[in-house]
């Protein structure tokens, strides 16, 4: 690892704007991860102050990608597809020395992802390919973070509570990734040894994370709890009050685990799923918050329009029925050569109906979906 002084490269560093590389001691630790906000002038004038650097990779990487990118989405469909190799290979390894600073850096960029690129957020989660059923323990952890970080922004939650959350969310199942995956392959009841392994893996994951060195009290709470349910009945302790954090991570896991398929079971659409979940929490506050930010139809939802053509929603709209869409099959089903915005609040495109996926006669792009040329 080459390190940088901040000083020399302070035109990468935005008040306003997530940080575009870590920030790290002389010895190379991690001090400040990537994505996280420089909210002023004054904080980043301090932090240019500080004797600090950056990895010149990351650096190059930044400058390569041009911080954020202009493309609207672009960028972050290739920053999603990256995370997720690498959080394959770090969840796997709680045990490694860097294994505690590497989530909290993927924490904090799922953070800023949630605050700059809500929409297309919300499609990597809804579109995402649940046929890879090996790929589910891993994929359902970073769409748990993913959410969580959605929801705990609209809650206007304070920053080290929405790291705490989203970190929480993205260590819950540690010691039992891999046995998600063969489960989500085969369906079928829980045999005795797997059924003692789910029970048992929130006590696990607190104590794989206290071994790593993580002292965060809220964050190790909503592990041990993620599964605890109001007034009891929950698992490992059966709790009648678990904690707000768990909460809230609690139901994105429920919501998420109703969007999978698995063994076989076709997974619920979107607007179903969102449906499922509030009406079976009677109408929790946090089930109720997840249906509002998402919409009744959120991006990456397949939709038939008033006008016979095939859509697929791409941003929230002004309210929860009437999300802007492109429309992507004609009214005769012949894919289009482009995608083609279209407005449901217009009654000519309004939506009548969900569309399946296996309907669907073209590959979506989610790169030319988000591209600015095809933008309202």
């Amino acid at each position: 690892m080459k390190l940088v002084p901040i000083q020399q490269v302070a035109a990468h560093i935005k008040s306003g704007a997530a940080l575009p590389f870590g920030v790290r001691d002389a010895d190379g630790q991690l001090l400040l991860a990537k994505g996280q906000m420089v909210p002023n002038d004054p904080t980043r004038e301090a932090l240019l102050q500080r004797g600090v650097f950056v990895d010149l990779d990351e650096l190059r990487d930044a400058s390569g990608r041009g911080g954020d990118g202009g493309t609207g989405g672009e960028d972050f469909f290739a920053r999603w597809e990256a995370l997720q190799t690498r959080l394959s290979t770090l969840l796997r390894a709680p045990e490694e020395p860097l294994f505690l600073p590497r989530v909290k850096e993927a924490a904090a960029q799922l953070i800023g992802w949630a605050e700059r690129f809500t929409d297309q957020t919300l499609f990597v989660v809804v579109q995402h390919d649940h046929s890879r059923h090996e790929s589910y323990g891993l994929a359902h952890l970073q769409h748990a973070a993913a959410v969580a970080a959605v929801l705990a922004r609209r809650l206007a939650w304070a920053p080290e509570r929405q790291r705490s959350l989203v970190g929480a969310a993205l260590t819950m199942n540690l010691s039992i990734i891999d046995l998600q995956g063969r489960l989500a392959s085969r369906g079928g009841k829980l045999l005795p040894p797997q059924r003692a392994a789910i029970n048992r893996h929130p006590d696990e994951a607190v104590a794989w994370l206290r071994n790593a060195g993580l002292a965060d009290t809220e964050w190790l709470t909503a592990v041990a709890q993620h599964h605890e349910q109001p007034g009891g009945g929950g698992y490992p302790q059966g709790l009648a009050e678990p904690s707000e954090t768990a909460q809230l991570l609690r139901l994105a896991d429920i919501f998420l685990a109703k969007l999978a398929s698995r063994g076989g079971r076709q997974g619920m659409p979107a607007p179903q799923a969102a449906k499922a979940l509030y009406t079976g929490t009677a109408g929790h506050p946090f089930a109720a918050l997840l249906v509002k930010e998402f919409g009744v139809y959120p991006p990456g939802t397949l939709v038939k329009l008033a006008s016979g053509e095939t859509a697929v929603a791409v941003r929230r709209g002004a309210s929860g029925h009437t999300p802007m869409v492109s429309a992507v099959m004609n009214r005769h089903g012949d894919p289009l050569g482009a995608p083609v915005r279209r407005d449901t609040a217009h009654a000519d495109y309004a939506i009548t109906g969900l569309v399946s996926s296996q309907s669907l006669r073209v590959k979506l792009s989610p790169h030319q979906l988000y591209d600015r040329r095809y933008e309202a």
